[in-house]
């Protein structure tokens, strides 16, 4: 099943064989061995790659839930004997996360002890991937486009803005005019393949027409922090990025606008899928910190 349910994901045998570390003809014959006992052409071939077919959608979506489960049992075997063991595995889009998650991480391994929480950063495409196949029991962050994927649940959390930064001796750092006016400086933005990338290049289309040629792509917060207090740049990051660089004037936020990057923050879990009870935990230390930003910005 699993083979299958890589396949419709990837869209090509030869995608999912890298991923599941398979020969492309044993991923060949697999397929081959289970459409035959289903009686069910599972996929169309074509030029483009691998298509379900309507027969096979609604058998394609049983397997991807039958085989994200099987995966949250085998990591979480112990935990459902034992509430106060186990791990939560968390997939995070860094945007909207920088303050709650921490807090919520925190609260949750102070309280119990025996529950160990490991964060992994990614892309939509890998996170709703490893979200599928169980490799993550939820993930936290801006929720578009994965709200959009199939199979899957979002509970908003609060919507998150993003501010533009840089140090007191950047030459804009008392700008207080239009974004149009930034397009040709460096700037510090997040990877192409982002949708707040693309909402940030639409704000200065709007504006200006054109979007900034001088970028450097970094998301990462160690090295996208050491890029900007070298001074040389402007970056766009969330707002709940680098407060205590900014609380003691490390860095400084500018009075300016990007229309259209104020999004939902929230919790995106499987469809139909349970969650072991250090999950739970989690998910709800992540709503009470969502609750505490809120109230601390009222």
């Amino acid at each position: 099943m699993i083979v299958a349910a890589t396949i419709a994901h990837r869209g090509s045998i030869r995608e999912a064989s890298a991923v599941l570390h398979l020969t492309q003809p044993a991923m060949s014959r697999s397929l081959a061995e289970l459409e035959r006992i289903l009686g069910v052409q599972l996929f169309d071939r074509g030029p483009k790659g691998m298509t379900v077919t309507a027969a096979g959608a609604p058998l394609i979506t049983h397997m991807q839930l039958v085989t994200s489960e099987v995966g949250s049992l085998l990591r979480h075997a112990d935990e459902i004997v034992d509430g106060e063991r186990g791990e939560v595995r968390v997939g995070t889009l860094l945007a909207g996360t920088a303050d709650i998650l921490p807090a919520a991480v925190f609260e949750v391994t102070r309280r119990h002890p025996g529950v160990g929480v490991a964060i992994s950063e990614g892309t939509p495409d890998r996170l709703h991937e490893d979200l599928m196949s169980g490799q993550v029991d939820f993930v936290v962050g801006r929720v578009t486009p994965l709200a959009s994927m199939p199979g899957v649940d979002v509970e908003p959390l609060f919507d998150d803005d993003v501010q533009v930064v840089c140090t007191p001796r950047h030459l804009r750092s008392g700008h207080r005019g239009s974004l149009a006016e930034l397009v040709d400086d460096a700037w510090i933005l997040p990877p192409r393949d982002t949708s707040l990338r693309h909402q940030i290049e639409a704000a200065f289309i709007r504006e200006c027409s054109r979007a900034p040629h001088n970028v450097t792509e970094c998301v990462a917060p160690v090295p996208l922090r050491a890029l900007v207090l070298r001074g040389e740049h402007l970056a766009v990051v969330p707002s709940g990025i680098f407060v205590d660089d900014l609380d003691r004037d490390a860095l400084v936020s500018l009075k300016v606008e990007i229309e259209g990057t104020s999004v939902p923050v929230g919790i995106i879990t499987r469809s139909g899928g349970e969650l072991p009870a250090s999950a739970h935990r989690l998910i709800e230390a992540l709503r009470h910190a969502a609750r505490t930003r809120s109230e601390g910005d009222a």
